[in-house]
């Protein structure tokens, strides 16, 4: 049996603000003050990007952004260019996340966690590969905040803010 891929099921508004809100969490069991706007356009597309699945196979937390990125260089090539093309698909998963409440903008634009929680059932009956790429997401945010600033995020992932 072949599964279709559905690309519009992982790129809607609601789906991708819960991947935001898994790499808010997990940014902010690091860093209190949560992430700048910023790293989120740059987390979504990797984290969301089937090609690089197999990229976080025997990571977790601890590895780290720079580990991570020694073991798959792969991740960096054409980065820039999928960070663009996916500039309104981050934007709308933000203003869902807002619009839903289970995000905010904080002070100095980073990104916390709204008053509302998602129902973790409804991330659980996503299925395999979209639950995958919410894990994803919080590994970045873990390594994110361990990385340091916005601005060396964005260095070590190879692009300038």
């Amino acid at each position: 049996m072949r599964v279709a891929h559905d690309v519009y099921a992982e790129t809607n508004p609601a789906f991708c603000a819960a991947a935001l809100v898994e790499f808010t969490k997990a940014y902010l069991s690091a860093r209190p003050e949560g992430p700048e706007t910023p790293v989120a356009y740059l987390a979504l597309p990797v984290a969301l990007s089937g090609e690089f699945a197999t990229a976080f196979d025997g990571t977790n937390k601890n590895t780290g952004l720079r580990e991570w990125l020694e073991r798959s260089p792969q991740v960096q090539v054409g980065l820039g260019e999928r960070v663009n093309a996916s500039l309104d698909i981050v934007t709308d998963a933000i203003r869902f996340g807002c619009f839903a409440r289970v995000l905010a903008i904080g002070k100095g634009a980073r990104l916390i966690l709204g008053d509302k929680t998602l129902k973790r059932s409804a991330i659980n009956a996503l299925g395999d590969e979209p639950e995958q790429a919410i894990k994803r997401a919080a590994r970045l945010g873990y390594w994110f905040a361990t990385a340091g600033s916005t601005r060396s995020v964005f260095a070590i992932m190879g692009l300038t803010l």
